[in-house]
């Protein structure tokens, strides 16, 4: 993980102003969890935060370096959308590990990663079975950690 420092963050799309300054620190390792009423500004200061989205005013920094300009792919983040997209063909393990393995992460921190992930959220019983025969509980569970390809980046959520 790393730490994020927004500091005066604003976000404007032509006259419409989102966000107004926004000042947050997180420490490395910590939860946070935005909540807000529907469009006050979370998922795009979350996609701000990832690249995906461009920042009108302020600085964002991920592990004391500015990422203002650098792009999505640099900046070591992974975004969890909040739909459960589980590949139906692989079963949880599987889905689990699959961004881990397009980074090229050696096996045995592959199955490190996976078997850590599934005791702490509870999915070791479901490692071998496929998206269908889990229930909405254990897919929503699942969903997190099967797109989180960092072992030392972040994920947003």
């Amino acid at each position: 993980m790393a730490s994020i420092e927004i500091a005066g963050v604003r976000k404007a799309y032509g006259a419409v102003k989102v966000l107004h300054g926004m000042d947050l620190a997180i420490d490395d390792g910590e939860f946070i969890v935005l909540v807000g009423p529907s469009g006050c500004g979370k998922s795009t200061l979350l996609r701000m935060i990832a690249g995906l989205e461009s920042i009108t005013a302020g600085t964002i920094r991920i592990g004391g370096a500015v990422v203002n300009d650098l792009p999505p792919k640099d900046r070591d983040i992974a975004m969890v959308f909040q739909s459960y997209a589980l590949y139906p063909h692989m079963n949880v393990a599987d889905n689990m590990s699959y961004s881990l393995r397009l980074r090229r992460t050696p096996r045995e921190r592959l199955s490190e990663a996976v078997a850590d992930t599934a005791r702490i959220l509870g999915l070791q019983p479901f490692l071998e079975r496929r998206p269908r025969a889990l229930s909405g509980p254990a897919a929503a569970r699942c969903h997190g950690p099967c797109h989180r390809p960092q072992a030392e980046g972040l994920s947003l959520r």
